[in-house]
């Protein structure tokens, strides 16, 4: 069974259906019209981190303990979440331990890398100064040297490049990336081939509603991405099952809720009463924010990456502080006096528990009144320009977790991405009002459901919609492998029809000393303060 995985960044299915329907991504038109084809719900929130965690462990963040792009667990700093991040083991682990040989490309998440029965080239989160970044270390050299632009993320967005130049790019590394997967396709011939395409996703983040007499770019990074799948469906044995997925999908941003504004607003945020912090917070309400500075940002990105003091401006700079002294940020909070506070970028709120957090004031008997209290504030907030509620849902985090690790969740978490909007608080006082109306936002922003395309010999012609919890399972059962009874996911029966067997891994959950240690690398990647990309 040679089993073909195609990771397609922030595929929305209403506009990849379109697309396949006007006869511009005939790869993915011929995985779907061959067999199954289908929405694939992501976690909440919808984003890189825990949902593509979810794809590779077959659990939900309660389990696997990634819910965003920062670990909290030990401080309000936080720190940034690499594969060390993960509390149970992967599919790939759990294959490469079976005998199985797989080959992963470009997964984010997957830095540093697992020791797998094959090969693995991580993604998103690489750090720039480590320069053997892969297992096995030795793969680098063979890549570069048969693939000389291969690169681990896209080129960001800057206001340097025009959007025709910046495509251009982009469409460049998605080539680059389909010639290094076909290369160490053929080098290794793995069983189970991953390839993860993460240009899509840029694209639409930055350019959602851009046209220029009718060059739609989304359109042009999809073609590429999909010209690459189809080169390689054509080296594959006969008989391969070929899986085509997205983690989330998309849609169209058009306001900002800023969560700590609102908690400050509302008296459960307060300020440190120090001359630096006032002096900050009196530039903030005049316009001084890394909002307003983000255009700066984004011209100086390039010759910080140049310089290797940054390797992306949206998840590297989260918690540098050096620019934390320029601008208002967790060290400005009193957080003897703080109640509730978010670092997310969608829908998340966090209590400031005195078992828990290193100043936190809330204890036990108080944590339900106050999450009740909180929801109920939530529920009475609407958006500025329309007059409808803010949030489609509003869930305490029992209801969407479950797991050992669900004490590191944020206790609150609501949803105003079908409202166009983001709640945002990863940088915590990225801007200085509580709703920002068509801000420097970007004007994509990630939807709940993904894509799912399969075919193969075991496939089903048909139609069904399932989980990314589902995904992980379903591969094992493809290979006749037993699936973990502590996964989440169910076996897609229509994929892979055969009776599964289940066994309870008494390994499942790694202990510490297991998870593979942080490199030297991840010390790079602290440089510059987020300055508002996520």
């Amino acid at each position: 069974m040679n089993i073909f995985i195609f990771g397609i960044d922030g595929a929305a299915p209403s506009l990849v259906s379109k697309w396949i329907d006007q006869g511009h991504l005939p790869s993915l038109q011929k995985i779907r019209n061959e067999g199954l084809s289908g929405k694939l719900e992501s976690t909440f929130p919808p984003i890189t981190g825990p949902a593509w965690t979810s794809f590779q462990t077959g659990v939900n963040p309660g389990k696997h303990g990634v819910f965003n792009w920062l670990d909290l667990s030990e401080s309000y700093r936080g720190k940034t979440i690499d594969q060390s991040s993960i509390k149970t083991r992967t599919i790939w682990d759990i294959i490469s331990h079976k005998g199985g040989k797989v080959g992963i490309l470009s997964l984010p998440l997957t830095y540093p890398p697992e020791a797998v029965n094959g090969f693995l080239v991580p993604g998103f989160l690489t750090p720039c100064d480590d320069k053997a970044p892969s297992y096995p270390q030795e793969i680098n050299q063979s890549l570069y040297k048969n693939v000389p632009n291969f690169e681990f993320t896209p080129p960001f967005f800057s206001p340097l490049l025009t959007p025709r130049k910046w495509v251009k790019k982009l469409k460049s590394t998605t080539r680059a990336r389909g010639a290094a997967a076909r290369f160490l396709y053929k080098e290794h011939e793995p069983t189970t081939f991953m390839v993860h395409f993460f240009s899509t996703d840029h694209v639409q983040h930055k350019l959602w509603d851009y046209r220029d007499d009718e060059w739609d770019p989304r359109l042009e990074v999809f073609k590429e991405t999909d010209r690459q799948i189809g080169k390689l469906m054509e080296i594959a044995p006969e008989n391969s099952t070929f899986i085509a997925m997205s983690d989330h999908g998309f849609g169209p941003m058009r306001r900002v809720f800023n969560v700590n504004n609102w908690l400050h607003q509302i008296g459960y945020l307060k300020f440190n009463r120090s001359i630096r912090t006032l002096a900050k917070k009196k530039l903030s309400d005049f316009g001084l924010t890394e909002e307003a500075l983000k255009p700066l940002g984004e011209r100086l990105y390039p010759l910080a990456q140049r310089l290797n003091l940054i390797d992306n401006p949206a998840i590297d700079t989260l918690t540098d502080g050096k620019i934390n002294t320029l601008f208002l940020s967790h060290r400005d909070v009193n957080w003897s006096e703080t109640i509730a506070y978010s670092r997310s970028d969608i829908g998340h709120i966090r209590i400031n528990l005195d078992n828990y957090e290193k100043q936190g004031i809330s204890g036990k008997k108080s944590y339900k009144m106050l999450q009740k209290d909180l929801m109920s504030k939530l529920e009475d907030v609407k958006l500025p320009d329309s007059g409808r509620k803010l949030a489609e849902w509003i869930k305490p985090k029992e209801e969407v977790y479950h797991g050992p690790f669900t004490r590191n969740a944020p206790d609150i978490l609501f949803n105003p991405l079908p409202r166009k909007t983001a709640a945002y608080g990863a940088v915590m006082f990225a801007s200085s009002n509580v709703f920002d109306l068509d801000p420097s936002f970007d004007p994509g922003h990630h939807r709940r459901d993904g894509i799912l395309f399969a075919s193969g010999p075991t496939v089903s012609h048909c139609g069904k919609d399932a989980s990314i919890y589902d995904i992980a399972p379903t591969i094992l059962n493809l290979l006749t492998y037993p699936i973990p009874e502590q996964m989440d996911g169910k076996v897609i029966e229509e994929i892979a029809p055969r009776k599964p067997s289940y066994n309870r891994l008494s390994n499942f959950y790694k202990r510490q000393k297991q998870r593979t240690k942080r490199t030297n690398g991840n010390e790079s990647r602290e440089k510059l303060q987020n300055l508002g990309y996520l």
